[in-house]
């Protein structure tokens, strides 16, 4: 965002906020809990984001002091008490560009195996020894030519995936859980990237006429990809973006998996960004709604998220990704979560416009 932007946003109050006094804060205080003990290790003259971010935000020190009472605020706090938490240190902000689109993300489980063999054919790798991103790709590899064997898979294989499908999901989502063999249960959280660009192939659906706008959703693209797979493989590599993991053991089922902050992400709290926009760890209140699980009917979303992620199709002022948990249940929602919406920005009172 231009500073012509930043300088143009402007305080609100709390009353004019649609929503602010029925939702429940305290989830909410819980998950700015987790960023601020990120925040709390900066440097009060550091940025809040080596991204960036809008300079409306201002620095660390900034938000330390809020920070610093978080952390004395009892688990047991209620909805009551975080509220009057955020109205005694933040003040709400609107920015000019008022509606963007919202969507949705989720943990997802897939079936796997530590070893190659039978139906698990697909890996899933950690990056390689020394790696390191360049933005456009450079001269690695790109996602055809990995899956070709560009790269050592049998060093670099962290599991063994029984679908390419869900192995192409995986690194849209950037996280998920894998079921093994032995029923041990094991987490993927996203190591790195390529920095080759990331291409939506639900919108190459549409421009090829195999599925209207209206239509597009995870669960519909899926089920094309299943029914078409030759052409489901190539479309694909089309994304030349891929994505590296890391594999951690011993998950703990109630907590979220990691985001980009390094926070576990908190199921319909944590906001995926663009970081270059919101830096990681702030507070943005969001209008929109999303579908119900049998995607039949909408549900008015007004609360209070906190920037804890980012994704390669997020950019924009006006641009979010809604974590809506693990499992199937999630998978339903956040595959068909596509909405207008908007944000405003929480920012310390002392640094207010």
């Amino acid at each position: 965002m231009s500073a012509h932007a930043a300088s143009a946003a402007a305080r609100m109050s709390w009353s004019d906020i649609e929503g602010w006094h029925t939702d429940d804060q305290a989830a909410a205080l819980s998950a700015f809990k987790g960023s601020c003990a990120r925040i709390l290790k900066l440097s009060p003259s550091a940025p809040l984001d080596t991204k960036g971010g809008d300079p409306v935000y201002g620095r660390a020190g900034d938000w330390q002091p809020a920070c610093e009472a978080a952390a004395k605020v009892g688990p047991g706090a209620g909805a009551a008490n975080a509220r009057g938490f955020f109205q005694h240190w933040f003040v709400p902000v609107r920015f000019p560009a008022t509606r963007g689109l919202f969507t949705g993300y989720y943990e997802p489980e897939m079936k796997g195996s530590l070893t190659r063999h039978g139906v698990y054919q697909t890996p899933v790798l950690a990056p390689p020894a020394g790696f390191r991103m360049v933005d456009g790709g450079g001269s690695f590899p790109a996602r055809a030519q990995i899956e070709n064997g560009a790269l050592d898979t049998q060093k670099l294989a962290l599991v063994w995936l029984e679908s390419p499908i869900d192995a192409f999901f995986l690194h849209v989502q950037g996280s998920g859980r894998v079921r093994l063999e032995t029923g041990e249960i094991v987490r993927l959280s996203f190591a790195a990237k390529t920095g080759h660009p990331y291409t939506s192939i639900g919108k190459l659906l549409v421009e090829r006429g195999e599925m209207p706008l209206e239509e597009v959703s995870m669960q519909t693209i899926r089920a094309w990809l299943a029914a078409h797979p030759a052409e489901g493989r190539a479309l694909m590599r089309e994304n030349e973006s891929y994505i590296f993991f890391r594999m951690l053991r011993d998950v703990d089922p109630s907590s979220g998996p990691p985001g980009a902050e390094g926070v576990p992400l908190t199921p319909g709290r944590s906001l995926a960004i663009d970081r270059s926009m919101h830096p990681l760890g702030v507070l943005l209140f969001l209008t929109t709604e999303h579908p119900t699980a049998d995607g039949a009917n909408s549900v008015e979303v007004r609360r209070l998220m906190v920037a804890q992620d980012t994704g390669s199709a997020i950019k924009g002022l006006q641009r979010g990704d809604i974590f809506f948990g693990s499992g199937e249940e999630a998978g339903e929602i956040a595959g068909r979560m596509k909405a207008e919406g908007e944000l405003i920005a929480l920012v310390p009172k002392d640094i207010a416009p």
